[in-house]
């Protein structure tokens, strides 16, 4: 054989090598069919969803007997706290910290604590994630990989875990660190080994620092689903009736007392409460604002027929920020600079009879 027909040949088998392994590699086209089960799931099975990526952490659960979609984010302790030995604590039992200069084994100051974690309501992106592991799916099971190919994809030393509890028994996945020029996220099941292969959002989704997953409406219902609220304003209450809210243009809004009598002045100021309070910080169930907890100065109560629907509560803590709770929120959220003079405006109705 002469060597250029070797050099081709050579050629030509490496380039079918490769092209074999991308295609292994590869998931394979999808007529939504053909992927592989990998747990089992129902809703009513499907337990906590959690997922760290070393750092963070993010569970994604609905409580039992509640239709909403919780979600519980956690900081984990640094690496090198984890791995720290027993002895290097302090004698007080405290946090410490590693002095690396001498290897990491000196006790010096305590770091700063961690966050607490945090519980929020997760919105309608949150439970539709949930449901996309009614069953957990992957798009190729690779079975049980050599260590190092295990290295190759990225799972050796990773500490990227994905646990899904199903009919209250926990399932571990070890998650692939992000690798130049891979495609999709590879899984291995830590009770048996087996590698599988994702593609999709599904684990971007649940990036523990995204804030894609948290419910931050004030309310879940609509405006035409209430046709009463009542001002509670310095220790007095002012109820108002609602008509016609289907179309904002058509709505009207009385005192109950003379329903008659349409008020301009309190509707356009209900459609600023209603419509453009904007949440920029929510905060988790039990959290308190850091500047201490907020004075409520305004409430509106929403009825429905005569029986409750929600209400609304203003507030400003120590620093002088408003701050809302609603029956929506899991605590207090903090509403946009500006906001404020909603409650100045309250004083425009609420004070002295108008003729």
């Amino acid at each position: 054989m002469k060597a250029s027909s070797a050099a081709v040949n050579g050629a030509l088998a490496v380039a079918g090598l490769l092209a074999a392994y991308v295609t292994w590699q590869r998931p394979k086209e999808s007529d939504g069919n053909d992927n592989v089960t990998v747990l089992e799931a129902t809703r009513a099975t499907l337990g906590k969803i959690r997922y760290e990526d070393g750092s963070r952490v993010l569970e994604v659960f609905q409580p039992e007997g509640e239709k909403a979609v919780w979600l519980r984010q956690e900081t984990l302790p640094s690496l090198l706290t984890r791995l720290a030995p027993p002895n290097a604590l302090q004698a007080d039992g405290g946090a410490f910290a590693i002095n690396e200069a001498d290897g990491g084994s000196t006790p010096e100051t305590k770091p700063a604590p961690l966050d607490p974690p945090r519980e929020l309501r997760g919105n309608e992106r949150a439970d539709a994630l949930r449901l996309r592991f009614t069953p957990f799916e992957a798009v190729r099971a690779l079975g049980k990989l050599a260590a190092e190919k295990q290295k190759e994809l990225g799972l050796e030393g990773s500490l990227r875990k994905l646990t899904i509890t199903v009919s209250g028994q926990p399932h571990l996945f070890v998650v692939s660190n992000p690798q130049a020029g891979m495609i999709g996220t590879y899984l291995r099941d830590e009770k048996d080994g087996a590698v599988y292969l994702l593609t999709g959002s599904l684990l971007s989704e649940l990036e523990p620092a995204s804030q894609a997953l948290i419910d931050r409406r004030l309310h879940a219902f609509r405006a035409p689903d209430f046709d009463e609220f009542v001002i509670g304003y310095d220790r007095q209450q002012h109820p108002y009736l609602q008509k016609d809210a289907e179309i904002p243009q058509t709505m009207k809004v009385a005192p109950k007392a003379t329903p008659d009598k349409p008020d301009d002045l309190v509707r356009n100021w209900h459609d600023k409460v209603w419509n453009r309070l904007i949440v920029t910080e929510v905060l988790g169930k039990g959290e308190l604002p850091k500047s201490g907890a907020p004075k409520v100065e305004l409430r509106i109560d929403y009825l429905a027929r005569g029986s409750a629907k929600g209400f609304l509560e203003l507030g400003k803590s120590g620093s002088g920020d408003l701050w809302a709770r609603t029956e929506n929120t899991a605590s207090w959220v903090g509403l946009h600079t500006g906001t404020d003079d909603v409650i100045a405006e309250a004083k425009k109705f609420t004070g002295l009879p108008r003729p």
